[in-house]
């Protein structure tokens, strides 16, 4: 069969999209773009996102669990609000722990019906099992930044230096680091499903494959790097088709009783606290002239006074809200901040967790917005950032990387790189 025939053959595309709400979501885009060219697709994600993912008519195979729920406990948010990101990674595999064998037995199960597989950063390690107990060909699509060896930079989570030997040095720490906390449960899974133990690092195993890994936000943000092999990649942001029909009428009426309001929202990350954010606000209404729309998201209820200049609402696509807004003050998760970038607006990220610091610290670099750590966070400090953001310059800058990310189609680059790579 030639190539392009073997392109028009209908694949069955299995999709593990294990996370938050921003770890599915560009899943659901994915879905969408790969039936547009006629393949067949099915989301395995956690069960409380059945509603959203079924929305857009897209198969569902729901695992057990609740992640709102588990980010929202006593201990998640905690964790949350220490900030430590390994005691937020040893919370998520304790968490993980309680549900694995039904999760697994779920994947598996589901996998079975697909074709191919596709998976996210944490569904990683059940994919690589299931494909190789049952032949099936599988890639990596995943949001979050490079755990790939490169000279070019440090690995998220230290990116403290950027110097050739330590950028690598800090590649094989992670490697370590993921091995030693994953070995037992990937092994445990291996043995269920009939496989022989693992003694090779999974991400070593992952590379020696070159299993097809796809980085799926701009270039423009984040060059691939010259060393890295074919295989890995940097394929663009993945976006859902705007879905205005769903939009309130009160919203549309009060966006368009004043100047273009400022976006505070921390998405499916709760609030570690609540009550700070809402002195915050308090104190925003108070000290400036900005209007404000706050999106509670996952937080926990905060009650905030009712005001002219404020509008709340739990949820909101920012795909179309964020180009009726004129800043975005966000947790710095990559799809609000996708969604900002692509609507040509500054962002002041309030990082709380895992890779949201280092958004952060890319949109402060690339003078796009202004970041600061949850943990530092002021009122003064916040009100000082809302004026760098509309200064010309920055506001600017936003302009123009706007420009290049809606020139960019991440999803199309996507797939054609996925149906190139499941076709040979």
């Amino acid at each position: 069969m030639h190539f392009a025939d073997k392109l028009r053959t209908a694949m069955h595309y299995g999709i593990v999209a294990i996370g938050s709400r921003g770890d599915v979501q560009p899943y659901v885009a994915l879905a969408l773009g790969l039936m547009d060219r006629g393949q067949e697709a099915t989301v395995m994600a956690h069960e409380n996102f059945k509603d959203f993912v079924e929305g857009y008519a897209v198969k569902f195979l729901p695992l057990e669990g609740n992640v709102e729920d588990m980010l929202k406990s006593e201990e998640g948010l905690k964790v949350l609000k220490s900030g430590r990101i390994i005691a937020f990674a040893r919370y998520l595999q304790k968490t993980i722990r309680k549900t694995r064998e039904s999760v697994s037995q779920d994947l598996y199960n589901g996998c079975q019906k697909a074709d191919v597989l596709v998976a996210s950063l944490l569904g990683m390690p059940w994919v690589d099992c299931i494909a190789e107990k049952s032949g099936k060909k599988w890639a990596i699509v995943q949001l979050n930044l490079p755990a790939i060896p490169t000279k070019a930079f440090p690995l998220a989570a230290m990116d403290f230096f950027n110097l050739p030997s330590y950028n690598l040095l800090t590649y094989r720490i992670f490697e370590s680091f993921y091995w030693r906390s994953n070995k037992k449960g990937i092994n445990d899974f291996r043995k269920s499903l009939g496989l022989p133990e693992l003694k090779t690092p999974i991400l070593k195993k992952i590379s020696d494959e070159k299993i097809v890994n796809l980085h799926c936000f701009s270039a423009a943000l984040l060059s691939r790097p010259n060393d890295w092999q074919a295989h890995n990649d940097i394929s663009g942001f993945l976006f859902l088709p705007t879905n205005i029909e769903k939009i309130q009428g009160n919203l549309n009426r009060w966006l368009g009783s004043g100047d273009k309001p400022i976006y505070i929202g921390f998405g499916s990350i709760p609030i570690p606290d609540p009550e700070l954010i809402k002195s915050i606000i308090t104190e925003l209404l108070r000290t400036t002239t900005h209007r404000f729309i706050f999106c509670l998201g996952w937080s926990l209820p905060i009650n905030l006074t009712a005001h002219p200049r404020l509008f709340k609402v739990k949820s909101i696509n920012h795909q179309w809200l964020f180009p009726r807004c004129k800043a975005a003050i966000i947790h710095g998760g990559v799809g609000t901040t996708a969604a900002a970038l692509k609507a040509k607006i500054p962002l002041i990220i309030i990082s709380i967790i895992a890779d949201q610091p280092w958004w952060g610290k890319i949109i402060a670099r690339k003078k796009l917005g202004v970041h600061i750590p949850f943990k530092k966070l002021s009122a003064q400090k916040l009100i000082s950032a809302i004026e760098k953001t509309q200064g010309p310059q920055m506001q600017q800058n936003a302009v123009e990387m706007g420009v290049r990310i809606n020139r960019e189609d991440g999803l199309k680059q996507t797939i054609d790189a996925l149906e190139k790579y499941f076709a040979g």
